[in-house]
This record gives structure tokens, sequence and C-alpha cells, in this order.
């Protein structure tokens, strides 16, 4: 091999060779054995002679990210969206590497990946956002010829999601007790939150113009950005929801003319402090709750009210009901029992059991007796 060496340092064998642009390149093979060593630095001269492969050659998982949230912006994604594939490339550059040359990023790697992640505890829905993240990453970068490995045959195949929609949410008195645990302005925004089943970057948007107090019980514009049903208007659904907007208004602590609440850092830390604060009254426990779970609470209470799971779901502004579904076809069965009685009302005629008089078995003729 007069254009390529290897050398051991510790117990791993490197290597170096020239790439299409002679210029020397060290890496580590990874291997422990040295004939496998030779075959990697073979590998990489040969690829390094490929004109298709010198892109490939320098792709890193960092630059790959790079263009896949360019990538998305560009196909006009929302915010939401390339944010989502931010957080999860997090973990991609954290586990794998950013650094890390595309090529290797292999189907030893990515199943190493997913192993890795169980074992820290992350959900197994996570996980599948992640590894999408990856499989978009890689798409993006094979359409550009800077991945030469065949994508589907490195993601696994058949991963199993095992998503299980959350149902935390707040009773009318928890809510209650939540807001009187909060700083006014703070309870301002839960209470908007949860009037107007906004997504929390929608509360960080949320300004006072944005209300119509004179529209039925009142019309919210909401500012969202993460899908094309987002945007749009909502409205206040009883007198109670309108008395949790008014007091939003009231207590409201951003500046006039600009946003309607302050930045709120750490929220989850500061709502499970909340809820516990909230718990020494000895009125009972209070879960403990997500931004998300807030926005969970109004749909809930629509659902437990026998409203359609498609109605909900235009309230929460979904693309479509699939989510609404998922998430609140089932209702609980007390509350099943009351929606369904009340719808049924006190109709008695559908059935009629028990009536007849022949209930009370078969009449005994003359000679009947005179036979016994």
């Amino acid at each position: 091999m007069p254009s390529s060496h290897i050398y051991l340092d510790g117990s791993i064998w490197y290597g170096w060779y020239y790439d299409a642009q002679g210029v020397q390149r060290r890496r580590s093979t990874r291997c422990t054995d040295k004939r496998a060593a030779l075959l990697v630095v073979r590998e990489w001269e040969r690829r390094a002679a490929d004109p298709n492969s010198v892109a490939a050659n320098e792709a890193t998982i960092d630059s790959a990210l790079t263009r896949l949230y360019a990538d998305r912006q560009a196909k006009g994604r929302s915010p939401d969206t390339v944010e989502m594939y931010r957080k999860k490339g997090g973990h991609v550059v954290r586990l794998l590497g950013g650094n890390t040359p595309l090529d290797q990023v292999n189907a030893i790697a990515v199943d190493k990946y997913v192993v890795t992640r169980l074992a820290e505890g992350a959900e197994r829905n996570t996980i599948g956002k992640e590894l999408t993240t990856i499989r978009s990453m890689l798409k993006v970068a094979r359409r550009r010829g800077e991945y030469l490995r065949d994508v589907a045959g490195v993601m696994p195949d058949g991963f199993s999601l095992e998503y299980k929609p959350k149902r935390t949410f707040l009773t009318r008195e928890q809510l209650t007790r939540l807001l009187d645990a909060l700083k006014p302005g703070r309870a301002a925004r839960v209470a908007w939150i949860v009037a107007t089943a906004a997504r929390w970057g929608e509360s960080d948007r949320a300004r006072r113009e944005d209300i119509d107090l004179g529209a039925g019980l009142g019309m919210v514009e909401m500012r969202g950005t993460k899908t094309e049903a987002s945007a749009g208007k909502v409205p206040m659904i009883s007198a109670a929801i309108r008395t949790l907007l008014e007091r939003a208004i009231r207590d409201a602590d951003g500046p006039p003319g600009g946003q309607m609440f302050l930045p709120w850092g750490n929220v989850r830390r500061d709502l499970h402090a909340a809820c516990e604060r909230a718990e020494r009254d000895k009125r009972g426990s209070i879960p403990r709750v997500s931004p998300n779970d807030l926005r969970r609470t109004l749909a809930t209470w629509m659902r437990q009210a026998g409203v359609a799971p498609h109605l909900i779901g235009s309230m929460l502004r979904h693309s479509d009901s699939r989510m609404a579904e998922r998430v609140y076809g089932r209702m609980p069965v007390e509350d099943l029992a009351v929606t369904l009685q009340a719808q049924m009302g006190s109709d008695t005629g559908l059935i009629n059991l028990g009536q007849n008089k022949q209930s009370k078995g078969p009449k005994r003729t003359a000679r009947s007796k005179k036979t016994a």
C-alpha cells in the first residue's frame, strides 16, 4: 500500500492516505485488528480516487444538519418545525459527534444511537422523531452527493414508536389553585393558554389587539406558525372561559403596545413548583403540568362536555382531525355516561321490558287443572 500507511496508537489502528487533491488525511480506523484496519484505509483510498465521493469525504454531521435546516426553510416549513429539527439534531450531535464524517453514519452507528437513547430513558416517540431527523439529514446529503450509502439500509426497519398520547390536564378547581399560586403576570399567561388552547410559542407572540371582547363571548386572533391551520381566530366557548380571558387581560405583564406577556424562562420548573405550593392548602394533589398540558386542559373539558373530537381539533387548530380523534376520541366512562344520558333524555319508549303479563307464567285452563 504505497500511498497509505497505518500505525498503532494504544490499541487502535490509525491510518493516513492522500485524497483526490493530494492532501494527506489522518483518521482513526476504529479497528484493533491490523488486517481490518488495512481494509478500512484501502476503502478510504478508493473513495478518494472516485470524484463522486470527494464531497462525501468532506461532509460532516454538523454540515449535513445545517443543510437540512436550510432545506426545510426553503421548502416553507414553519419556524416551529425547523426548531423541532434543531432540537432533535442537538441529540444527534451529542451522541454521534458534530465533526464525525457523514460516511461513518452507518446502520451500526444508528443502532447504537437508538440503544443509547433508550438507556437514557428517552421515550420511543421522541427517539422516532430523532430518527426522522437523521433520515432527513441523510436524504438531503445523498441528493447533494455528500452521502453515498443507501439511506433505507442504514435506518432501522419498523422501529416501534409505541406512542401513547399524554392525558394530563387540570380540573377547574385545580386550575384555580394553580393560578392563585402564581404571580399575577404568570397566572395571566396560564389563564390565556387555557382559555384559548394556545401553544407556548403562540402565547409568546400574543398581543392585546388580538382580542375582541365584542364578538359573542369573545374572539382571539392566534399568531400561530406551526401549520397553515395554526393562525386564525378562536372563540370563547363559555362564560367561564371568557372569565379566564378577562383575567389574562387584567393581569398581563407585557408593556403597552408590545407582547402581552413578559418572557418566561424555565417555565416547566416554575409550573411544577407552583403546583407543589398549591398542594400545601391540603385540598388535594395537582398534577405537574407542562405548557402543553395547559393547552390540553381546555380540550379535555370540551370532551367531558360531549364535544365531538373533530370540533376539538378545530378549536386546537390542528391540520386535520386525526390527532384529536387519537387523543380525545375516548371519553372517560363517567363522563360518557353523563353525556349519553343527557343526550338520550327521558326517552322510555324504545324498549318495554318486564311489562308483559305472560311474565307471570302460562295461564292454566280448566282441563289442565283436572289433568293435574
